[in-house]
């Protein structure tokens, strides 16, 4: 089965070093990425590759409980996640210093084992969702580090559905 693609990236004003520690804490991540939640390490490996946390994401109106890994992990430059538990899927991020701003960019790539209604599912619902969920969580990144307004998530379902 094809791997849906989606991506987004967003300038921040502020250093590399500054956007990658907050971004890389993925305790920090209920603070400003939409539709997570329970954060809580799976081994003893806490930052940088191996490092595996548990937490529960609202896909399509239902909480999911999944489990990722760190793979790749490059210090101020970025990193993968990959799903060892729940809905198939990996993500990546991709810092970029452009003077004294960063540019993130959020990767995820994910499968919808959905026989014969994946694909229209997908293209109307799954994929505008996740798109709109990364454009948002970015901003609030955005907004984090250049003081407009709060960071606290605006959308308790990240799809939309």
């Amino acid at each position: 089965m094809a791997m849906t693609r989606v991506e987004a990236s967003v300038e921040v004003n502020a250093p590399v070093v500054e956007v990658f520690a907050y971004a890389s804490d993925w305790r920090r991540w209920e603070e400003w990425w939409q539709g997570v939640s329970e954060f809580r390490p799976t081994t003893a490996v806490t930052r940088g590759n191996g490092t595996r946390y548990a937490y529960k994401a609202w896909v399509t109106g239902l909480t999911i409980n999944v489990e990722t890994e760190i793979h790749d992990f490059v210090e101020n430059v970025g990193w993968k996640g990959v799903v060892t538990k729940g809905p198939p899927h990996r993500t990546q991020w991709v810092f970029e210093a452009k003077g004294d701003t960063t540019r993130l960019t959020y990767i995820l790539e994910y499968t919808l084992p959905v026989p014969l209604l994946g694909p229209m599912l997908d293209s109307l619902l799954m994929r505008p969702g996740w798109q709109r969920m990364i454009e948002r969580s970015l901003k609030n990144l955005k907004s984090h580090f250049e003081g407009q307004g709060g960071s606290a998530p605006t959308d308790a379902n990240p799809t939309g559905a």
